[in-house]
């Protein structure tokens, strides 16, 4: 068995109290926590280092621990579910039997979602990307389809940054929620945008079918977002 790393109760509780609730969907609980609110939280605590942060930043090393952290709070205070979901050696989180869960940062903030209802679920936070990043990326984010729909003019309030970054964003999402049954990294090309809802801010994915029947994935996957304050947040929930 791989060892967990340990996390004191009153930490959680701490971190919990720091953090703010967010309502995205049904069946699922969310936080949000702005990361300056907590800076150097391993140093504070002394707590251990896995094996794959031994070269972490410090930068890293508080967004690591805040989110792992921040999910065990949740785990415990809505759930009564005490296990740890840090391997000391593992890089991924270790959901417990019956939760499904994802954590996203960006910046200086950090967002968790855990449900123990979910079939699938992947949550992602970015800020907003620059021009130069957003011309020099399109091509890699976005399949045909989805420059097509941005050129027909169809999305309509968000300027091209806002959208390639929405849609990255999107993909994140949709990954993180996939990855449990995939255990694969899949390319930002391999899924597309089939329709998308601007007045209700929701999306419909689909892979292409290679990548489907490869991993055994539904056919379609239903994505949402919000935007606020040069902030994308997304989540995929089923």
């Amino acid at each position: 068995m791989c060892e967990s790393l340990t996390i004191p109760n009153h930490l959680c509780m701490q971190l919990l109290e720091a953090a703010q609730p967010i309502a995205l969907a049904e069946q699922v609980v969310n936080y949000t926590l702005e990361l300056m609110d907590i800076p150097q939280i391993w140093q504070q605590y002394d707590l251990a280092r896995p094996d794959y942060l031994l070269n972490a930043v410090p930068k890293r090393l508080n967004e690591f621990y805040a989110g792992r952290i921040l999910a065990q709070a949740i785990l415990q205070q809505h759930f009564s579910c005490l296990d740890s979901i840090t391997s000391m050696s593992e890089r991924l989180p270790i959901w417990p039997k019956g939760f499904k869960g994802s954590i996203s940062h960006s910046n200086n903030k950090l967002v968790v979602a855990v449900s123990a209802q979910a079939d699938y679920l992947g949550i992602d936070i970015e800020h907003i990307v620059d021009e130069n990043f957003a011309k020099d990326s399109a091509a890699l984010i976005l399949t045909q389809s989805e420059q097509a729909l941005w050129q027909t003019g169809q999305i309509q309030g968000l300027s091209f940054c806002e959208y390639l970054t929405l849609i990255f964003s999107l993909k994140e999402s949709l990954y993180k929620a996939v990855y449990p049954v995939a255990q694969s990294y899949i390319d930002f090309l391999e899924a597309f945008v089939e329709q998308i809802d601007m007045e209700n801010q929701s999306v419909q994915f689909s892979f292409c079918p290679k990548v489907r029947e490869k991993y055994g994935l539904l056919e379609q996957h239903q994505g949402y977002w919000q935007i606020q304050d040069n902030t994308v947040l997304t989540w995929v929930f089923k």
